[in-house]
């Protein structure tokens, strides 16, 4: 991996893949979730994980089926870091996932006349 690549990641300009998280994770012996700021701790959530599902089988599917996600969706990465920093975003996704999705897009349409709005 070179120096400028690094330098990407570090400054947001990139997002690395699944694949690129997952050997960053083993070279520095931590987890992802620790990598992408989703928590302080090195060993990641995955303990909490494994006790709220209810065994290792039901955890490793659904680890699975994140990293597929994320395969597909790798801008997702970001997207995640800056919910969880930010309070606001935070509320905004908490109250717009029982909308439907029609609703959802018409709102999406208001936020961007207020962004043409203050620019």
């Amino acid at each position: 991996m070179s120096q400028s690549l690094i330098s990407y990641y570090e400054s947001g300009r990139k997002q690395p893949g699944y694949d690129t998280l997952a050997e960053m994770g083993r070279l520095f012996a931590v987890s992802i979730d620790y990598l992408m700021g989703l928590t302080d701790n090195p060993r990641g959530t995955h303990l909490n994980l494994k006790n709220a599902a209810g065994g290792d089988e039901e955890v490793s599917r659904e680890v699975r089926a994140l990293a597929d996600i994320i395969k597909d969706n790798p801008g997702l990465v970001q997207y995640s870091r800056e919910i969880a920093q930010r309070e606001d975003l935070q509320l905004m996704v908490r109250e717009a996932r029982n909308l439907k999705p029609e609703t959802v897009r018409k709102l999406v349409e208001v936020m961007k006349l207020i962004d043409d709005q203050e620019q």
